[in-house]
């Protein structure tokens, strides 16, 4: 559970997460879900698409290996997300596509 609170900036890096799986990268998945609501003054950025107005609940994924992503809470209120990262499986992708 990765919790930002008011004045924590995560600046714009690409994740390292290969470990998961060396022997195939592509397969790792970062899953992003949203504990609470967005509040206002709390954003993602992914690439170059600010995502903001966010409910508890929704699931995000992006391209982990090749695009920059930042986070910032310059808000009044904690953000809450689950963070889940792991290897891509048949259920997974089913998963997800029920999801969409």
């Amino acid at each position: 559970i990765h919790v930002q609170l008011p004045g924590q900036v995560w600046t714009r890096h690409i994740d390292k997460l290969q470990k998961w799986c060396p022997e195939d990268p592509s397969q790792v998945l970062r899953a992003m879900i949203q504990l609470t609501n967005w509040k206002p003054g709390q954003f993602w950025e992914y690439g170059n698409r600010n995502y903001q107005g966010w409910r508890a609940g929704e699931v995000t994924t992006f391209d982990w290996a090749n695009v920059p992503h930042a986070t910032a809470n310059a808000g009044h209120d904690p953000r809450v997300t689950l963070q889940l990262t792991g290897v891509v499986t048949e259920a997974t992708k089913k998963f997800l596509d029920t999801i969409k």
